[in-house]
């Protein structure tokens, strides 16, 4: 990639930088996808103010919610699938094999 001004390459990383938070991908995941540095990713998110550094952000995006281990086998969990418990008696069932991915965007939606 060899971007000829300041102005385009500040230009090329505003674009960049959106399409990742759009994309609903983890920044490693999307600059493996895009062949991009994570490295150079994060400088040019810090130089954009668009945040201070991965631990900062780290920091900033984390969250927690009480979750319950219920020993017992359920129908869900005898198939492979994933049951989330949240407060009111609401219930998010994940079937069939879940993988990490879709684990981790489900929790995401849920925090």
């Amino acid at each position: 990639m060899r971007i000829s001004s300041k102005a385009s390459r500040r230009e090329f990383w505003q674009e960049v930088l959106s399409r990742q938070r759009g994309s609903g991908l983890s920044i490693r995941r999307f600059c493996d996808q895009e062949g991009l540095a994570t490295a150079t990713f994060y400088l040019w998110k810090r130089r954009l103010g668009q945040g201070t550094g991965r631990r900062d952000e780290a920091r900033a995006s984390v969250s927690f919610t009480p979750v319950q281990v219920v020993p017992e086998a359920t129908s869900v969990a005898a198939s492979g699938g994933i049951e989330i418990l949240l407060p009111h008696d609401r219930r998010v069932r994940l079937t069939g094999m879940v993988d990490r991915q879709q684990l981790a965007d489900v929790l995401a939606v849920l925090t």
